[in-house]
């Protein structure tokens, strides 16, 4: 579908393609670009009058539509354009609404962090409820989606807050044994492993580095995370290496977790090696109990692995273990859903995260220009897997979004009391400064309160990270050498 945004604030003509993808999914956005093509045209004007700005919206085309809103022109101006910004979005929005009658779930939301906004809210002196009463109003959420972000900041209060001198560390591992078709992830295939050993002496260079860092500057480790890819994918000895290189970090750590998501990566000696690193977490992804589906998708395991994977887990000692489902997977209806929440109950992972198909723009499916899964069923599939957390005891904890998500749903973390991934919270609520080393990961200081945030990103190309590895560590003590 061809959509035509005229508007005068083409620096917000990006966000506002957001939005309109909230309707129409898939588009040919063109900006003051005036076109007879175009089924859909929005036409955007302002005025002021008054220390007041008028923002109005005419739609034409395939529906037709006019909306106008008012909002005080404020004198700080990063508030100012921020205000703009949301106006213009909220206005487009109005439009839409009121002419094709959907209504998303997460009204105008476009971004990541919804609880955010509630926590700004918060911050502001405002009690919670009163908080979740604004944002609602403010964007047009659902109902639903309000009660399930109330559930996850009651949650997330009872964790302590990260002190001045915490960090998180995070350590990637960017290769997997296949790609999965609708991953977006920077990782690349083991293939004949060529990169393998050179990128594990990088990393193990940058770590010795970063070790230095923590020391001078009295750091305490408040989580470790290694994720990917698949470190799991490593070969053993490069996998034990790795793991006894961290086991520095993870015994300072109040938390530690490794990803081994891929049933067909895992044995008893990589078990015993995250045991004996002192890893009490991990994460075993199986996506879906259905065999066909797998294949589909690119994973090359089955249902009975990931069955054998979680008794080796259990063996090995391992309390915690986290399991990844996905919603809207290509062919599932919500039969097939139904039946994987049925069959997660068996392997009794004490967290679970609910996931909704997503397609980016790096993944093969966005590139065979494969459509997502209708809205109405994957929204049945999401309350289904909540229902389903909730009769095990578990808890929603954190909650993330994406764009050109199947049904401009979410992806939420249940866990049973005791069990949330304190990690996942500090990265989904920007609370915490973070060191993260390989390819692709992105540090982050974060000034208490909040104040500020600047990150530094490690390179994402494998072999670019290895040549550059030094100056990957450089970039992080850079941060710390930042005024106020």
């Amino acid at each position: 579908m061809n959509v035509l945004f005229v508007t005068p604030t083409v620096e917000y003509a990006k966000e506002v393609g957001d939005v309109i993808s909230l309707f129409f999914g898939r588009i040919n956005y063109l900006i003051n670009m005036p076109s007879q093509d175009a089924e859909i045209q929005l036409i955007h004007t302002e005025s002021v009058h008054n220390d007041v700005r008028f923002c109005s919206v005419v739609l034409s085309g395939f529906y037709l539509g006019e909306t106008s809103l008012q909002e005080k022109i404020h004198q700080d101006a990063l508030l100012e354009k921020r205000m703009h910004k949301r106006q213009v979005k909220l206005a487009v929005y109005n439009v839409l609404v009121q002419s094709t009658g959907i209504r998303p779930p997460w009204g105008s939301l476009t971004g990541i962090r919804p609880t955010r906004l509630v926590y700004e809210q918060m911050q502001q002196g405002l009690p919670l409820e009163e908080a979740l009463l604004s944002v609602e109003e403010t964007f047009d959420v659902s109902r639903g989606k309000m009660d399930l972000l109330r559930d996850i900041i009651q949650v997330q209060q009872g964790f302590p807050a990260p002190q001045d001198n915490e960090t998180d560390i995070y350590i990637g591992i960017p290769f997997c044994v296949s790609r999965c078709y609708y991953c977006s992830f920077l990782s690349g295939e083991v293939g004949k492993g060529e990169l393998l050993e050179p990128y594990v002496q990088a990393l193990l260079a940058e770590m010795d580095r970063v070790a230095v860092l923590i020391r001078e500057k009295g750091f305490s480790i408040r989580t470790f995370y290694m994720g990917g890819g698949t470190p799991t994918a490593l070969p053993l000895p490069l996998f034990r290496k790795v793991l006894e290189a961290s086991k520095g970090l993870i015994t300072m750590a109040k938390e530690a977790t490794v990803e081994a998501g891929r049933p067909d990566t895992l044995d008893m000696d990589k078990l015993s090696v995250i045991r004996d690193a002192g890893a009490s977490r991990i994460s075993i992804n199986p996506q879906t109990m259905h065999d066909t589906t797998l294949r589909i998708i690119g994973r090359n395991h089955t249902r009975k692995q990931t069955e054998e994977a979680y008794d080796l887990a259990r063996r090995a000692g391992f309390h915690h273990i986290n399991m990844d489902l996905i919603a809207g997977l290509p062919t599932e209806k919500e039969e097939q859903f139904a039946q994987t929440l049925e069959w997660s109950h068996t392997l009794r992972p004490e967290s679970l995260t609910i996931h909704t198909l997503s397609v980016k723009r790096s993944s093969k499916m966005h590139l065979d220009q494969d459509e997502l899964p209708d809205g109405n069923m994957v929204s049945a599939m999401v309350d289904m897997g909540r229902k389903s957390a909730e009769t095990r005891g578990m808890l929603p904890y954190y909650l993330y979004r994406q764009k050109h998500q199947a049904g401009n749903l979410e992806n939420v973390g249940y866990a049973l009391p005791g069990h949330a991934c304190l990690y996942n919270i500090d990265m989904m609520e920007d609370v915490c400064s973070v060191l993260a080393l390989g390819a692709g990961g992105i540090s982050k200081r974060v000034w208490p309160g909040r104040k500020r945030i600047v990150r530094a990103p490690n390179v994402k190309e494998v072999s670019q990270y290895i040549t550059r590895v030094d100056e990957m560590a450089q970039r992080k003590r850079d941060m710390w050498v930042i005024n106020e």
